[in-house]
């Protein structure tokens, strides 16, 4: 019987193949719409992490006490004394590790290459319970200082050193020096999980290793810049774990108010701290591809309506010869629901052929956004959608053709009928509300390109205009000195600055928008407070030709100069935004203030404020920009990280 009933069916609407052809398209673009859109989430946030047991996988973040943990948004960083700390005290975690990202350069007699790094805490790896497919992990004595070992992604292994199956013993060079390659990780392994993604790991030994004179950063509590990530305990909670990290804390709090006052620690899903700043972006994308959905169900019931209404006599007909009015409405959902199906293949090519297009427009900054692609998890819901879809859109249609009146459908006069009259009011509520979803649309898009032209309008603070950035990282080995490093830079923006067609040519800590920061406390002179009341601010070097380079302006005072340089007086320019806030309705130049933090010998000192340039959105254009300290990049230990240049 079923069988009969699908040769019927597809004997029905071969017989009208452009209705047929209509239907299907109309099915194609909201389920393909959709399918689209569930492979983003399922691939961002129904997949779960690629690690052994992912579910206890964890991410701590910092906040402050005095506002509450509600409106994290991402996984914040914390010092490496602090780590030390929750990682001895704890009795919730199986492990607890630490990374941040790093750039390095590998050469190897061919070329010098960028390669994108990561510096981890030696546990890490045993933490996400992942091992080597070569070699081994860190050992626990390879994060003191001294030690130089690497571990390649399975990629960069394959790419650079030929799948060598010998590599495990050989020395590379990154940053000028000798790394022994200890491991190489399974293909597709990649931990953080990131928009770039590292290709080699190093211990927390290149970083606990004093430079020039100055403390390593792992020795500053309250220089957050490491990432945390621990692994919960098979009969502990994160509720367990949360009260025993607010005990922890609340002791640091007492034994470090200079760095740890205000400060409390939030435990959350891995998966859900990675995802949380995409969040609204996927939610955004699935309410627009919902409501395409609907109106394509509504535009399909209403052509199945409109078909049933010209098909009266033939149903009238089967009424009269006995057929049953479920066997009829069974029969048109049947048509429906093959409809369904066959838009429902067609939008998952649709969806297939566009998801590197969709993949493109979304932000970088989205997690996991390589692993999209259709899985099992993606096919069964585009079926189920095509099945459920299908059926609602030929429910209405199928249920009002199943009540035929016979007298009126058989006889000549039925056109002009009661009941197609009734189908015709029907016809125009849907009518109505497929406009009204269509005006939802419509309005959601056009609050989506409102938001676009106002982020067009949002003033960065530079003019990126024919702005080309490239990213330096010096050894350490040849450039350790801070003359050699600023040597360096100098020799460089020379010779950069001759190349046809630059006008200028600068180098900065961190460059506009890159999504990267470093805050640090600082103190004004005339107003001194303790430490854990200092307030802070973005701190960023720049060389001399900074402000003109990226086109900020200065709205009072000077800009650095060359003379501005370690045997000058010791001078800063500060934001607007910060004059604003900390010098209300004063003149800031000539107040001096004293940073804390600067990789820099002994002592801060203080250093007075010569110049006022205006705001400058460093992580994104949604933010309002923080209170920002210029110092001159020749004025301090270590330069630069980025070099840029204007054309």
């Amino acid at each position: 019987m079923l069988l009969q009933d699908l040769r019927y069916a597809l004997r029905m609407l071969a017989k009208q193949p452009a209705f047929t052809l209509i239907v299907i398209l109309t099915f194609a673009l909201g389920i393909g719409a959709n399918t689209a859109v569930f492979s983003v989430v399922n691939a961002v946030v129904l997949r779960p992490l690629p690690f052994h047991q992912p579910e206890q996988l964890v991410a701590l973040s910092l906040y402050d006490t005095r506002t509450g943990p509600e409106g994290i948004s991402d996984q914040s960083t914390v010092s490496y004394p602090d780590f030390v700390d929750w990682r001895a005290q704890n009795h919730v975690f199986d492990g607890l590790a630490v990374y941040t990202n790093q750039s390095l350069t590998l050469t190897d007699g061919k070329e010098a290459t960028h390669l994108q790094a990561e510096v981890v805490s030696a546990n890490l790896f045993a933490v996400v319970g992942i091992q080597p497919i070569l070699g081994r992990t860190f050992s626990p004595n390879e994060d003191e200082p001294g030690n130089r070992v690497v571990i390649l992604s399975h990629g960069l292994w394959q790419r650079r050193f030929g799948g060598d199956p010998a590599i495990v013993g050989k020395s590379v060079r990154l940053n000028g020096e000798q790394f022994q390659v200890i491991g190489v990780m399974p293909a597709g392994f990649v931990f953080p999980i990131s928009a770039f993604p590292p290709e080699v790991w190093t211990s927390m030994s290149i970083l606990r290793e004093a430079n020039g004179g100055a403390h390593p950063m792992t020795e500053q509590r309250g220089n957050d810049f490491l990432k945390c990530v621990a692994r919960l305990k098979s009969n502990i909670s994160i509720a367990q774990a949360q009260v025993n990290m607010e005990t922890i804390s609340a002791a640091l709090r007492q034994q470090y108010p200079d760095s740890n006052t205000n400060i409390g620690v939030k435990i959350w899903p891995l998966l859900k701290a990675m995802v949380a700043d995409a969040h609204s972006a996927l939610l955004m994308l699935c309410a627009m591809a919902g409501c395409v959905l609907l109106v394509a169900c509504v535009n399909v019931a209403n052509l199945l309506l409109a078909r049933s209404l010209s098909r009266q006599k033939e149903i009238s007909i089967r009424a009269a010869l006995g057929a049953g009015r479920w066997h009829i409405v069974k029969q048109l959902l049947g048509e429906s629901a093959l409809l369904g199906v066959c838009g429902g293949i067609a939008g998952l090519l649709f969806a297939t052929w566009g998801l590197d297009a969709l993949k493109a427009w979304l932000p970088a900054t989205i997690p996991r956004i390589n692993e999209i692609s259709p899985d099992l998890r993606v096919l069964g819901f585009t079926a189920l959608v095509s099945l459920i879809v299908g059926a609602l859109a030929g429910l209405l249609p199928a249920w009002r053709a199943s009540h035929p009146n016979l007298a009126g459908s058989l006889s000549d006069t039925s056109r002009g009928s009661s009941e197609a009259a009734r189908g015709r009011q029907t016809r125009a509520a849907l009518v109505v509300v497929e406009i009204v979803l269509a005006l939802i649309l419509l309005a959601s898009a056009g609050l989506l390109v409102e938001s676009f032209l106002r982020l067009q309008r949002v003033q960065p603070g530079f003019d990126p205009t024919n702005v080309m950035t490239a990213r330096i990282a010096l050894s350490d080995s040849s450039y350790g000195k801070p003359a050699q490093a600023a040597e360096f830079y100098k020799k460089l923006l020379a010779r950069v600055s001759t190349l046809p067609g630059v006008n200028s040519v600068a180098a900065a800590w961190w460059i506009p928008l890159s999504g990267s920061e470093i805050v640090f406390s600082f103190d004004i002179e005339e107003r001194p407070l303790p430490k854990s009341q200092q307030a802070s601010a973005q701190v960023n070097a720049v060389t001399y030709d900074y402000f003109k380079t990226m086109r900020t302006s200065i709205v009072r005072g000077r800009d650095f100069t060359a003379r501005d340089d370690r045997n000058a007086p010791k001078v800063v320019i500060v934001s607007e935004s910060f004059a604003k806030q900390f010098f209300p309705g004063e003149n800031p130049i000539g107040k001096r203030i004293t940073p804390n933090g600067l990789p820099e010998p002994g002592d801060p000192p203080a250093r007075e404020i010569v110049g006022v340039v205006q705001d400058v959105h460093l992580i994104s254009l949604r933010a309002a920009p923080k209170p920002q300290i210029y110092i001159p990049a020749r004025a301090i230990r270590r330069a630069v990280g980025d070099a840029l240049r204007a054309c």
